[in-house]
């Protein structure tokens, strides 16, 4: 069964977003897509979107400022005929220590994963209430595991798990409603930024032997738990933390 209506993506330039924004395309569904700087990226997903029959409309902001969110939010509620679900995707792993994170970078990461998405639960709440909708965030096993190998990483621990408790909270308040509101959880995921450089054999390895299914889990497998978590069929589901991570936090 084909999604319907209208959807919001934010990060979908590339990886889990744009695998998502590609998953959810049809002629019956209309899309907002999101980025910070990639343009390029974003323009070649909107263009595979519209192959598909979806119709298309294109937003670039930093979503760590409060201002750029809310323009994000008047934009889509002005795109879209009807909010029928978004996927709060746009985020970034900040791989450094306490003796090495400023302040300022550290609310950075704060404000993208707990002040926007905020934003955009309180701004959108009736939105999707009118459509019974879902709103997915996207989080990190970082917020699960303080010790990755030999990093400590403060700043996607609190501000993932921040963002966790806080879809939790919307979705106790509006489950009466009909609206969903859960949190996909990804492990390991293949990346596909222009800006990504991939890694050694060496640090492959080391980061596959973590986890028990041996490998990197893909942006398609993310995407089609979000389809589901998007679609009529999960309508039951709300206030979850959904891990897609191979195993890894088993060990």
């Amino acid at each position: 069964m084909n999604l319907h209506g209208g959807f919001l993506v934010t990060g979908a330039a590339s990886g889990i977003g744009a695998a998502i924004a590609l998953a959810i395309a049809n002629p019956k569904t209309q899309l907002v897509l999101h980025t910070l700087s990639n343009m390029t990226g974003l323009e070649d997903i909107a263009m595979q979107c519209r192959k598909s029959g979806a119709q298309v409309s294109l937003f670039q902001g930093d979503l760590s400022c409060a201002k750029q969110t809310q323009g994000l939010v008047d934009f889509s509620l002005i795109k879209l005929t009807q909010l029928n679900g978004i996927v709060a995707n746009a985020g970034f792993p900040d791989w450094r220590n306490f003796d090495n994170l400023p302040i300022t970078e550290f609310m950075t990461s704060v404000n993208l994963m707990q002040q926007s998405n905020f934003i955009l639960l309180s701004q959108c709440a009736k939105a999707l209430s009118a459509t019974q909708g879902s709103f997915i965030g996207v989080s990190s096993f970082l917020a699960h595991k303080m010790k990755v190998g030999e990093n400590i990483n403060p700043a996607s621990a609190c501000a993932k798990s921040g963002l966790e408790a806080l879809l939790k909270s919307f979705a106790a308040q509006y489950a009466s409603t009909g609206v969903r509101c859960n949190a996909i959880v990804p492990g390991y995921i293949k990346k596909n930024a222009p800006n990504h450089q991939p890694l050694s054999t060496e640090a492959m390895a080391r980061i596959t032997n973590r986890i028990p299914a041996n490998r990197l889990g893909l942006p398609a497998e993310v995407a089609d738990l979000a389809y589901f978590l998007l679609s009529d069929k999960s309508r039951y589901i709300t206030g979850q933390s959904i891990h897609i991570d191979g195993g890894l936090l088993l060990t």
